[in-house]
């Protein structure tokens, strides 16, 4: 399983993954009924593969060991889904193919999705902002944004966009929204894609 100790972006973004594991450490708060809130991360930078979704998915990996450890100390029943991850460009294709064929059982999927996220304890926004949205798709991440910072719901977000660019991409609104209570970690680096071992 991946986990901020053994990725591979550990060494190139040790910095970042210093911030990291201090990061980690406040998920035990997940059960401090009306304790401090846990922040949520924007990851970001304007390369792609330099290990910002590796990283993201360290994180939410940690949540969910989190979760069951801390759940089996506090003598209670592990979340059966602790967290969850979105590829958010891969969900704006899948809403334009269902609007585009008029299909109500993908439309069905495309609402599941949304309330899934928007209710996880802990959710991963990958590439967020990679490219223009209708005004009905800004409205559907608008919703789950909306509701997961309104409820203090953790959320990490990728993008090879600076946060600032969300007023473009979406709207000051949401912008408004990601930002609250946010980290902001710029990733530096070139593409490692194709060339781990």
């Amino acid at each position: 399983m991946l986990t901020l100790k053994n990725s591979p972006a550990r060494e190139e973004q040790a910095k970042i993954y210093a911030t990291l594991d201090k990061y980690v450490a406040t998920f035990e708060r997940m059960f401090d009924e009306g304790g401090e809130r846990i922040k949520s991360l924007y990851l970001w930078s304007e390369s792609p593969g330099n290990g910002k979704t590796t990283t993201a998915t360290a994180l939410l990996n940690e949540w969910i060991i989190a979760n069951y450890l801390g759940s089996l100390k506090h003598g209670r029943q592990a979340l059966q889904t602790p967290a969850v991850f979105l590829d958010t460009n891969s969900f704006q294709t899948d809403y334009n193919l269902a609007t585009m064929t008029n299909s109500e059982a993908e439309m069905a999927k495309i609402k599941a999705t949304i309330q899934r996220t928007q209710t996880a304890p802990f959710a991963v926004l990958d590439d967020i902002g990679v490219r223009s949205a209708s005004e009905a798709f800004r409205s559907y991440v608008h919703a789950i944004v909306n509701y997961r910072t309104t409820n203090g719901l953790p959320t990490i977000f990728t993008s090879n966009l600076p946060i600032e660019e969300m007023a473009v991409v979406f709207d000051a609104r949401l912008y408004d929204r990601m930002r609250d209570q946010c980290g902001i970690l710029k990733f530096e680096g070139k593409s490692k894609r194709g060339i781990r071992k």
